[in-house]
């Protein structure tokens, strides 16, 4: 995370309470200011609200499959139309099946695989933080 007065917002979507429960939890005690929600549709209209009123979200992490919902492949595609500079973060405990370069080409910034620890948490908002740099 930078150093800045206010921090990062960082938009968490997946379908499991749980994780999105607990993964908001991880970011609060790393000192980022996450928002969670439950679909694809729900964070590309939070990322759109935000992007408007000038306080964009710094990064997006997604779930890859939403049962019956927008997951991250449709969803990143919705995302870049708003924001073509867009950090995301795909995630799914299926990702180590697919090819992480695969991901990239679609426009996402990085991969995390689950189920992932505080440690995977922080080293993956980092490498996208570098990158964007």
């Amino acid at each position: 995370m930078s150093i800045t007065d206010t921090p990062e917002k960082i938009l968490v979507m997946d379908d499991e309470e749980n994780i999105r429960t607990i993964t908001c939890i991880l970011l609060e005690k790393m000192g980022y200011n996450p928002m969670a929600t439950p679909d694809g549709e729900t964070a590309v209209e939070e990322y759109r609200r935000s992007f408007l009123a000038g306080e964009p979200f710094d990064a997006v992490i997604m779930d890859i499959t939403i049962p019956d919902g927008m997951g991250a492949t449709e969803a990143i595609k919705k995302l870049k139309a708003i924001d073509p500079d867009v950090c995301a973060i795909v995630t799914s405990g299926f990702v180590s099946e697919m090819n992480s370069d695969d991901f990239l080409r679609q426009g996402f910034s990085g991969v995390l695989r689950k189920p992932y620890r505080s440690a995977n948490l922080r080293e993956i908002l980092e490498s996208v933080a570098v990158s964007k740099n």
